[in-house]
């Protein structure tokens, strides 16, 4: 496998975990400051927190791409360490938003 298909995808992965932590951190926020209504009250709604979270996190998971590029550009062996550290960081974050705010 050729140098830079082995850095697109290690950047690839990057916008992945980035993506995951910061659904995360958009849920936990959204939790915190701005509860959601009881379900049985609101029947329908013209935009859906799910979908926005999704979104935003998807594009913060393309800005991830560019960064695990340039580590990958500089070093593989550190992108590889630092791919390893962010996707576990973003399993537990994951995990345990599932678990104390689902």
């Amino acid at each position: 496998m050729s140098a830079t298909r082995r850095r697109l995808f290690v950047a690839l992965a990057f916008g992945f975990a980035g993506a995951t932590l910061a659904y995360v951190a958009l849920r936990l926020i959204e939790s915190l400051w701005f509860p959601e209504p009881d379900p049985a009250i609101v029947i329908w709604s013209d935009r859906s927190r799910f979908v926005w979270r999704g979104l935003i996190a998807a594009y913060a998971g393309g800005a991830a791409i560019f960064g695990g590029h340039a580590l990958a550009s500089r070093s593989f062996e550190a992108a590889a360490v630092w791919l390893g550290r962010v996707a576990f960081a973003a399993a537990i974050a994951l995990a345990l938003q599932g678990a104390l705010v689902p």
